[in-house]
């Protein structure tokens, strides 16, 4: 199994967004302002977090690397040909290829020589497919039609002739042919400033962990952003079960937590309606002072009454009967 082989396999056990990042870095040698943009959208959408672009991953498929060929099996090229519809390249051409050796390609400016590399990397599979194939600028907009190719190859000797078309999966045969050019070329230069090759597909790997610390860069500058103000209830704070639930807002806050304070027994109810009742008197100062007034007389009266009714207790009631009974007595004998 190829490398390529063994990362495809590998990425069916990744979420579909890191997928869609391998297939882009397979394809790019770096990945843009609106690659990482759209790998954060996705890696939203896979936290159920909805993308309004509607954007979708796009994981690594089996067509978009080269597909398996037996070890044993001999693949050459032998030319290019019939190609259609690729800049102003004329048609039923035939370019070959020498067995051994070397083909130079040659011409002027605008002769067509990028126009054949562009379709060949495109048939073949190559790392980088980024340019675009361009139609025939001389024909009016609309009536270019879909680039394709025939290629003649030899397989284990055999000749045989497939048939490249633009936007569909290329010839597995091709995929034995490898493009290599400023593009597809992965080098680096060690500490130690020795010039070592990356095999294609390797450094698949630590471009995706760059690409997952920037989108981590980005989702904690969107938690800050996003992060909520609670200053507005500062008011609510202490050692309420309110205040103490504000203090300890967090991501794991259930809506039945809150519900269940922000439901009012019928006593506080009850309370509630007190209290709103008492503001809406006219005016509250005059309203306090007036009950305090009334508490006072309330007060004065009933000293009041303690201290007169020690005069006319019952002893003085009964002194009182007993010096009117001789009065009465000598009243009846007249």
């Amino acid at each position: 199994m190829s490398i390529l082989q063994e990362i495809l396999a590998w990425t069916q056990g990744l979420p579909a967004w890191q997928s869609d990042a391998v297939a882009r870095l397979l394809a790019k040698q770096t990945l843009t302002m609106d690659d990482n943009e759209d790998l954060f959208a996705l890696l939203k959408l896979a936290h159920g977090i909805p993308d309004p672009k509607g954007r979708q991953p796009k994981p690594l498929t089996a067509n978009q690397i080269p597909a398996p060929v037996a070890v044993a099996t001999h693949i050459e090229l032998v030319a290019m040909k019939n190609m259609r519809n690729v800049n102003a390249i004329a048609e039923n051409q035939r370019l070959p290829f020498n067995a051994t050796g070397m083909t130079v390609i040659y011409g002027d400016n605008g002769s067509g020589k990028s126009g054949y590399s562009r379709v060949l990397k495109r048939a073949c599979r190559a790392r980088d497919r980024t340019e675009a194939i361009h139609p025939n600028a001389h024909l009016p907009a609309g009536q270019a039609g879909v680039p394709e190719a025939t290629f003649e190859i030899l397989v284990d000797g055999v000749a045989k002739d497939v048939q490249w078309t633009h936007g569909k999966v290329a010839p597995p045969e091709l995929s034995s042919l490898a493009v290599f050019d400023t593009r597809c070329a992965r080098a680096y230069l060690d500490s130690e400033d020795d010039f070592s090759y990356v095999p294609y597909g390797l450094d698949v790997f630590e471009a995706l962990a760059k690409v997952c610390k920037q989108l981590k860069a980005m989702v904690e500058a969107e938690q800050m952003q996003s992060a909520a103000d609670l200053t507005a209830f500062s008011p609510l704070q202490g050692d309420t079960l309110v205040g103490k639930l504000i203090s300890s807002l967090s991501a794991k806050t259930t809506q039945a937590q809150i519900d269940a304070l922000a439901n009012l027994t019928a006593e506080e109810l009850a309370q509630h309606a007190e209290l709103e009742k008492s503001l809406q008197e006219n005016n509250p100062k005059d309203k306090a002072a007036q009950l305090r007034l009334q508490a006072r007389r309330v007060t004065t009266i009933a000293t009041s009454a303690t201290s007169k009714g020690a005069l006319v207790d019952h002893p003085v009631v009964e002194k009182l009967r007993s010096l009117g009974s001789p009065q009465k007595t000598e009243n009846k004998a007249r």
